[in-house]
């Protein structure tokens, strides 16, 4: 029954969308992406290096159903046309990812407009949880080099990952952990610990905080 709703939910979402959907400008009027940008690089500047449906929200409404590739690397999102990458040039605002289109459950949402403790208005981050209380996911690729015995140096994409509490009195870099995350939501301990207990959750699994944070935003 729960999967029969997230499938209502998904093609809703879908279908609420078409009226405001927006029409690509030309792609020739677009940025290609350089393919050979990073070819002596290991490892790729993606999220993932697949193209996955999207819905992309800019400041004239959004774009529905695109295949796109989120680039860790320059912050930048590329849309699939004709089998070629282009550099989508639009203000994007924020992006709903489809990872698996027969899982909804698995969309991973993405907004930007975040400042404090490292993080920039423009950069894209993950809202895993939303509400008076959001969690937020940052990850960063980088450019490490190293040596390496008959290669020489090598360069490597490396992905930093950090995490960042938002209420209505800041931004803070946290931990994923019961520590870190508990002095937040402490004004409502009582009813914290008994979801806890009644869910048989495990406050050392990501998944179940997560689940607690969206839990105390319920109350």
């Amino acid at each position: 029954m729960k999967q029969l709703i997230y499938v209502v939910l998904f093609l809703l979402c879908f279908t609420s969308a078409q009226s405001q959907n927006l029409q690509l400008y030309d792609p020739v009027a677009n940025r290609t992406y350089n393919t050979e940008k990073y070819t002596d690089v290991r490892g790729v500047p993606f999220l993932f290096d697949k193209w996955m449906k999207a819905i992309i929200y800019i400041d004239k409404g959004f774009y529905e159903g695109l295949e796109i590739k989120y680039d860790l690397f320059d912050n930048k999102l590329y849309f699939n046309k004709n089998d070629e990458s282009f550099e989508l040039q639009e203000n994007v605002k924020k992006f709903t990812l489809f990872t698996k289109l027969d899982d909804p459950k698995t969309a991973m949402y993405f907004e930007k407009g975040f400042k404090g403790n490292g993080l920039n208005m423009d950069q894209f981050v993950e809202v895993l949880v939303d509400g008076n209380i959001k969690l937020l996911k940052s990850a960063v690729k980088s450019l490490t080099e190293m040596s390496e015995i008959n290669a020489g140096m090598v360069k490597t994409f490396a992905t930093t990952t950090r995490y960042y509490i938002v209420t209505p009195t800041g931004t803070y870099l946290v931990r994923l952990n019961k520590n870190e995350l508990f002095p937040y939501i402490q004004d409502k301990s009582p009813q914290i610990d008994a979801y806890i207990t009644e869910k048989g959750l495990n406050v050392k699994k990501d998944a179940d905080l997560i689940s607690i944070l969206k839990f105390y935003n319920s109350l």
